[in-house]
């Protein structure tokens, strides 16, 4: 299971503000404890809705030096700007294993860019199970989407176990069937592109509803036991710690128990939970 850290991104308040203040500190803290949570990739967004994608490309690569400094991690770059994610390529130079996040299945020339930047360099590529309508509400249309972004990655040379599709999340709270979309979808991905992979984000699902991490939480585990490869998440959850050790245990990843009993004497689970 790989679990992308997603904290330092300038959607969240706290972040914006260290990005537009450079408190390196603050960012730092940010990546050092997403390290020691165990993610093993160290998602870095920079875009904080200026407009002005010379500012993103500059606040990215401030956002990489940090990265280098205090973690050994890996590295994904997220950016919808093409120019912005070829600007930190190159001023990542390869001193850090890297991927790229997103492109989508509207297939603009945008995302063209990014397809050939990530042939390119032949590292992983997010691709959003999402059309020119926006996200399906459907499992078919998300798997169309994702085979014209298949059929197009690999016409660029990008090889398909590179590509990890993301399912997409809709909230519950607005359609009660949309955890079950999420999971036929991971399934029919792994069915139809075996060798590609699925990555998501998480807290969509929980939207609008109390007791967030724990719907989280069970969201992620069954997501696992359908096949997820991947989630895009905040590891230093202790929920989603034991989400994924759970996952992995129900899904039949974890040989004779081993990661589960390890995780109880790390400390992962409460003592009351038995």
């Amino acid at each position: 299971m790989i679990i992308i850290g997603e904290r330092v991104n300038a959607t969240r308040r706290s972040i914006k503000n260290a990005i537009q203040q450079k408190d390196a500190d603050t960012i730092k803290a940010e990546i050092t404890m997403q390290d020691s949570a165990g993610a093993h990739y160290i998602d870095l967004n920079a875009g904080t809705g200026s407009g002005n994608v010379q500012q993103e490309k500059d606040d990215l690569c401030w956002l990489i030096d940090i990265a280098l400094e205090c973690t050994d991690k890996k590295i994904v770059l997220d950016s919808s700007s093409a120019e912005t994610l070829k600007h930190a390529v190159e001023h990542l130079d390869n001193r850090r294993p890297w991927m790229l996040n997103s492109i989508n299945g509207e297939l603009t020339a945008q995302s063209i860019e990014i397809i050939e930047l990530a042939s390119q360099y032949q590292v992983p590529l997010i691709a959003l199970a999402m059309d020119k309508d926006g996200i399906p509400a459907e499992a078919e249309k998300r798997l169309a989407a994702c085979e014209a972004i298949l059929n197009e990655v690999t016409k660029r040379g990008l090889k398909e176990e590179l590509v990890f599709f993301d399912p997409l999340v809709l909230p519950v709270s607005t359609d009660e069937k949309q955890a079950m979309v999420t999971f036929k979808t991971i399934q029919k991905i792994n069915e139809l592109f075996p060798q590609a992979k699925t990555t998501m984000g998480l807290s969509n699902i929980s939207h609008g509803l109390k007791k967030r991490s724990l719907v989280n939480g069970s969201f992620l585990t069954t997501a696992v036991c359908f096949g997820l490869h991947s989630a895009i998440c905040d590891p230093t959850q202790k929920s989603i710690q034991q989400s994924v050790v759970m996952g992995n245990l129900l899904a039949g990843n974890d040989k004779f128990c081993r990661k589960f009993s390890r995780a109880i004497r790390q400390g992962v689970f409460e003592e009351e939970v038995s």
